[in-house]
C-alpha cells in the first residue's frame, strides 16, 4: 500500500510545485514587470523565473540598527521649538519639517546655485572708464566716466591687506585700473571723473533689511560701483597698526580718526572721488571735482581702460570663506539683471524661486519668504527640506560636492567633530549667528551612498546659542556613525532559474 501511496504523493507534489511555480511566476510578472530576457540565457539552461535585483529593497540589511532613530528624536526633544532637521537618503528621516524657519546663512547656498545656474562659473564682471570724446595726445577734452559693472570685489590694495590671514582674499585691485590709463598716456583730464553705478537700483542697502542692521557696522553697500565694499573709513590691518599708520583710504574731505567703520552716503561719488585721487598721485592733471551720475545714453562712448575680475567660480568660495555679505548681495542683483533685466534684489529672489521651482519645490509649500541674499535679514523663512532637495538635487549636487569644505580641513569644523571616524567624509556649511544655527550638507556613509541634511535651529532673543551647536554636532556626529549595507549587486547574488 505504501508503494501506492508514496508515488502519489509525490505525483502530487509535484503538480503542486509546477502550478504553483507557474502561479507564482505569474504573480511576478504582473507585480516586477517582465523577466530577464530569453536571449540572456544560455541554451538548455531555461528562463529566469526572477531576478534578485529587483528584491533589493526586500532582501537588503536595514542601514540603521535599532534606536537610531530614537536617538534622533531624543536629540531633537530637546532643540528650541523653532527648529528643523531633514535628512534623505531616499525617504529617510524629518523632523518638524513643516515648521518655517530663519534660514541665516544657509540663504548663501540658494544664492550661490542661483548664480551658477543663470550667470556660470565663467561670467565675469567689468569695471571700465570711458569717455564721450577719444583721448587725443594723452588729452580727454570732458569727463571721464568710472562705469560700475556690478564686480563686488573692486577693493583697494590697503582694504584687501586688513582681511584675516584666514579669510581669502581675492579681489580686483582699482589700482591697476588707474595705472592702465596712465600706461595708455593719459596726462590730462579738462572735466571730472564721473562715477556711474547705474547697472543696479540706488538702494544702498535691501529694501528689507532693519535699520539695527544697517545701523550695525557690519555690512557695506550694495552699489553697482563702490569700492572697499562701499566704505570711506575702516580699520587699520594689523600690519598698519603695528607699523603706527593711519587707518581708512579715503578722499580729503572724509574725517579720518581710525576707530571703526564709515559708509559711504554717495558710494559711487566715493569711488570717483578715490579713483581721481589715484589718477592725480600717478601725474594726471584733473581739472574738475568728482561727481556721480549716468553716462549719456544718446552719445557714443570711448573706452579709455577696463579692468576685468576674476571668473565667478573664483568668487564661490570667496563667499563662503568669509560669508561675504555684500558679494552676496550684489551678486543677487546680479542673478536679477541677467534674467529679468532688472538689477534689485527682488528680481533676484524671484530668480531664485524660479531655479527651485526647476528641482520640484514649490516656495508656496515649502514656506519659502527670501528678501535678501546672504540670510541676513530676520523676515527670510525656509523649511529644512528646501536645503536638502538643493543639495540632493541633480543639477546642483555636483556644483556643491566640489565647493563646499570637508570637515577635515582647516577651520572649525575638525574639532567639532573630532570623534568622526575619517571627518573628511562630511561636506558641510555651518553658519549661524547668536540667535541662530545652521549647518547642511553631505556625509558619505560609504559603498557610493550618502546621507543629504539640514539642521536649522532658531532662538529668538537668545543671547548664546553653544547648547544649539553643541546639538547640532551631536546630531550630525550621530548621522556619520550610519555605514551602508551591501547591496546585492555587491554580494552578486545569481538569478534564479528554472528548468
Amino acid at each position: 500500500m505504501r508503494r501506492i501511496v508514496t508515488p502519489v504523493l509525490l505525483l502530487a507534489v509535484a503538480l503542486a510545485s509546477l502550478f504553483g511555480a507557474n502561479h507564482l511566476n505569474g504573480e511576478l510578472q504582473g507585480n516586477l514587470g517582465e523577466v530577464a530576457d530569453d536571449d540572456r540565457v544560455p541554451s538548455g539552461l531555461g528562463t529566469p523565473l526572477v531576478s534578485t535585483r529587483r528584491l533589493t529593497a526586500m532582501l537588503a540589511p536595514p542601514l540603521t540598527e535599532p534606536g537610531f532613530f530614537d536617538a534622533l528624536d531624543e536629540m531633537m526633544a530637546s532643540a528650541p521649538p523653532s527648529a528643523c532637521l531633514s535628512v534623505t537618503q531616499s525617504a529617510y528621516y524629518e523632523s518638524n519639517a513643516n515648521i518655517a524657519v530663519m534660514p541665516s546663512e544657509a540663504s548663501l547656498l540658494l544664492t550661490l546655485a542661483a548664480a551658477h545656474k543663470e550667470l556660470g562659473p565663467d561670467h565675469t564682471f567689468l569695471t571700465s572708464v570711458r569717455s564721450t570724446v577719444p583721448m587725443e595726445n594723452g588729452v580727454v577734452n570732458g569727463d571721464i566716466y568710472l562705469l560700475g559693472g556690478g564686480d563686488p570685489l573692486l577693493l583697494t590694495r590697503e582694504f584687501a591687506a586688513r582681511l584675516g590671514e584666514a579669510e581669502n582674499r581675492l579681489h580686483t585691485p582699482i589700482e591697476d585700473l588707474a595705472q592702465s590709463l596712465v600706461d595708455a598716456g593719459l596726462v590730462l583730464v579738462t572735466g571730472a571723473v564721473v562715477g556711474d553705478a547705474t547697472r543696479y537700483d540706488d538702494l544702498l542697502y535691501a529694501g528689507s533689511w532693519p535699520k539695527t542692521l544697517v545701523e550695525s557696522e557690519n555690512i557695506g553697500t550694495l552699489q553697482a560701483l563702490q569700492f572697499d565694499d562701499g566704505w570711506v573709513q575702516f580699520p587699520p590691518s594689523a600690519a598698519a597698526s603695528a607699523s603706527g599708520e593711519a587707518g581708512g583710504n579715503a578722499p580729503e574731505e572724509i574725517p579720518e580718526d581710525g576707530a571703526g567703520y564709515l559708509a559711504a552716503e554717495d558710494p559711487p561719488f566715493y569711488a570717483a572721488a578715490l579713483f581721481d585721487d589715484m589718477l592725480e598721485a600717478r601725474n594726471v592733471v584733473i581739472r574738475r571735482s568728482p561727481r556721480s551720475e549716468a553716462v549719456p545714453a544718446d552719445e557714443e562712448t570711448f573706452v579709455l581702460g577696463a579692468i576685468e575680475s576674476a571668473p565667478l567660480s573664483s568668487y564661490y568660495r570667496q563667499i563662503l570663506d568669509n560669508r561675504d555679505v555684500e558679494t552676496a548681495e550684489l551678486l543677487l542683483k546680479e542673478i536679477g539683471l541677467a534674467t529679468s533685466g532688472t538689477g534689485s534684489t527682488q528680481a533676484g529672489a524671484r530668480a531664485v524661486e524660479t531655479m527651485l521651482a526647476g528641482i520640484g519645490v514649490n516656495s508656496r509649500e515649502s514656506q519659502l519668504f527670501q528678501l535678501d541674499g546672504s540670510g541676513h535679514d530676520p523676515a527670510n523663512s525656509a523649511t529644512c527640506p528646501v536645503f536638502t532637495a538643493l543639495l540632493d538635487s541633480a543639477e546642483f549636487s555636483p556644483f556643491f560636492h566640489e565647493l563646499l569644505p570637508t570637515a577635515a580641513e582647516p577651520g572649525p569644523l575638525p574639532g567639532r567633530f573630532a570623534r568622526v571616524d575619517d571627518p573628511g567624509r562630511l561636506r558641510v556649511l555651518s553658519g549661524g549667528a547668536s540667535n541662530t544655527t545652521v549647518m547642511a550638507g553631505y556625509i558619505d556613509i560609504g559603498r557610493g551612498q550618502e546621507l543629504v541634511f539640514a539642521f536649522i535651529a532658531n532662538q529668538p532673543d537668545a543671547a548664546d546659542n553653544q547648547a544649539v551647536r553643541e546639538l547640532e554636532g551631536r546630531i550630525v556626529s550621530h548621522l556619520a556613525t550610519l555605514e551602508a549595507q551591501p547591496s546585492l549587486d555587491d554580494i552578486q547574488l545569481e538569478e534564479i532559474r528554472v528548468g
